[in-house]
């Protein structure tokens, strides 16, 4: 895989060459995307005690991120969301399912975590899309 293979956030793009990933990998069949937060171009944690907030700021980064390679949320086969917060999700799921429509819906796992990269962040979200000509 080279660099074309790989998609970096323009605001992040020097915090993700110093950590050390990519906001988004191609194999060629899926886009992978990163666990995305709600952070400024500085990676600091935005929206801070606002689940909601936040969650809509993750959805739209992976939004761009998958706009980048020509896909949105219709081509999102499998999404795992981290929360430190269940109750939070379950309140939220109205503005989750309006970035998907009404479908199709990705395979999607909720996993409550004690924290995440910033004790302020409340929500990361990871997907898995297929990419163009990959559906049967």
């Amino acid at each position: 895989m080279s660099d074309s293979d790989r998609f970096f956030l323009p605001e992040w793009q020097a915090a993700q060459r110093d950590i050390g990933f990519a906001q988004a990998v191609s194999d060629g069949r899926l886009l992978h995307v990163s666990g995305t937060t709600s952070l400024d171009a500085d990676f600091r944690p935005l929206n801070v005690g606002d689940f909601n907030a936040q969650l809509e700021f993750v959805y739209r980064q992976i939004g761009r991120t998958l706009a980048e390679f020509g896909l949105g949320f219709g081509d999102v086969v499998r999404e795992v969301m981290y929360v430190t917060d269940m109750d939070a999700l379950a309140a939220a799921i109205p503005l989750r399912k309006a970035f998907y429509g009404n479908g199709p819906f990705p395979a999607s796992t909720g996993i409550e975590v004690r924290r995440l990269l910033f004790p302020e962040l409340l929500v990361e979200i990871q997907v898995d899309a297929l990419l163009p000509g990959q559906r049967n």
